[in-house]
C-alpha cells in the first residue's frame, strides 16, 4: 500500500530570478517508481576470421595468439564457463544492496545521508514550475534497518540552479552558489521507546548536529544550536500512514577565518518504522528572518514539496 503525503504552497507567483513556486501533484495515486537500472551492453569485435598468416611459409603464430584474446564472438567464455562448472541464475534480486559509499564509521545514533538505493544512476529530475525553473526529485533511498520494504521513494522541488555536492558519496544534497542556501536529505534511527511524534526538539537537535553526523562530516564548524519550534503537520498513531512534523532551527557555523556565521533551517521529517527521513535547509539568518524574502520564501516551499512514498 502506497502512502503518499504532501503540503501544498498557494503563495503568488513572482517572476524574480530567485523567486518561484510549485505545482504538487494530489497524494492520491501518487508514487515514486523504481529506478529502472538499464542492462550492460558489451560490444565484441569478432576477429575470428581474420587472416593472420604472414607473406612467409611459417606464417604469423605470435599475432594469432595475440588475437585470441579479443575473440568478441563469445566461443572462448562459453568454453571457460563450462570448464569451471559455473552456473548462472535468471531468478531477479529482489533485494537493494546498500551503496558501497556509504561511511561505515556513522553511528546510527545519529543524522546520516539518506542514501540511494540506486546510487549508480543519477536521481530522475523533471522540469516543472510555472516559469521552468524548478526541478522536481524522484528518487529511491535506502530503508530502515530491517524493514520489509526494498525502498523508500522519494519527492521534493527546489530550484534548477542549485549544484549537486558529494555525489559519489551515495547522499543528495544541493547548494545555492549565490548565498549559500543548502538542501539534505537525511535519515535516523529514533531512540528506544520514542517515536516523531513525541520526539523531543531538544533530541532532534541532537541528533542532526552530533560531530559524527553528516551534517558536520560535510566540513561546517557548528558551535551552537537550538530547535526553535516544532509542529505536527500530519498525525499518524495507528500505522496507517507516516507522522510528518516540521522544525525550525537556529545555528551558528565557524568559518575557517575564525568568522561567526548565523544560519537558520527547516526541517520536515516523516517516520518510517522506527526511523525519521528529513528533508533540512540552511539559510543565512538575515535573510532568512525577513519573512518576506525570496530565500526564506524558496526553502520554505522546498520543505513543503517534500513527500515519501512507502
Amino acid at each position: 500500500t502506497t502512502t503518499a503525503l504532501h503540503a501544498a504552497n498557494n503563495n503568488n507567483e513572482s517572476t524574480s530570478r530567485r523567486s518561484f513556486s510549485f505545482s504538487l501533484v494530489k497524494a492520491a495515486g501518487m508514487g515514486v517508481g523504481a529506478l529502472v537500472s538499464p542492462q550492460a551492453a558489451f560490444a565484441g569485435i569478432d576477429v575470428s576470421g581474420l587472416q593472420v598468416e604472414g607473406g612467409g611459409s611459417s606464417g604469423n603464430p605470435n599475432l594469432a595468439k595475440q588475437l585470441q584474446a579479443y575473440d568478441g564472438s563469445g566461443r572462448t567464455r562459453v568454453k571457460e564457463i563450462n570448464e569451471l562448472g559455473i552456473t548462472t541464475s535468471t531468478t531477479p534480486r529482489t533485494t537493494i544492496d546498500k551503496p558501497a559509499m556509504i561511511d561505515q564509521s556513522l553511528d546510527s545514533k545519529v543524522a546520516h545521508w539518506a542514501y540511494r538505493a540506486n546510487p549508480g544512476f543519477g536521481p530522475s529530475l523533471t522540469t516543472t514550475g510555472p516559469f521552468k525553473n524548478l526541478y522536481r526529485l524522484n528518487d529511491s533511498v535506502v530503508p530502515p534497518s530491517g524493514s520489509k520494504l526494498r525502498s523508500v521513494g522519494v519527492q521534493f522541488e527546489f530550484p534548477s540552479d542549485w549544484l549537486q555536492l558529494d555525489k559519489f558519496t551515495g547522499g543528495i544534497q544541493y547548494v545555492d552558489q549565490r548565498n549559500g542556501d543548502k538542501l539534505y536529505l537525511l535519515q535516523a534511527t529514533l531512540p528506544p521507546d520514542s517515536t516523531l511524534s513525541s520526539l523531543s526538539k531538544t533530541v532532534l537537535g541532537d541528533l542532526i548536529f552530533d560531530p559524527q553526523g553528516s551534517v558536520s562530516k560535510t566540513g561546517q564548524n557548528i558551535e551552537e544550536y537550538k530547535v526553535v519550534n516544532g509542529q505536527t503537520l500530519v498525525e499518524c498513531p495507528d500505522g496507517g500512514c507516516a507522522t510528518r512534523r516540521r522544525f525550525k532551527i537556529k545555528y551558528a557555523t565557524i568559518t575557517g577565518n575564525g568568522l561567526r556565521v548565523e544560519r537558520r533551517g527547516l526541517v520536515d521529517a516523516y517516520q518510517v518504522d522506527n526511523e525519521v527521513y528529513m528533508l533540512m535547509t540552511s539559510s543565512n539568518a538575515v535573510k532568512f528572518e525577513q519573512k518576506d524574502s525570496m530565500e526564506r520564501e524558496t526553502v520554505e516551499k522546498i520543505v513543503a514539496s517534500f513527500v515519501l512514498d512507502i
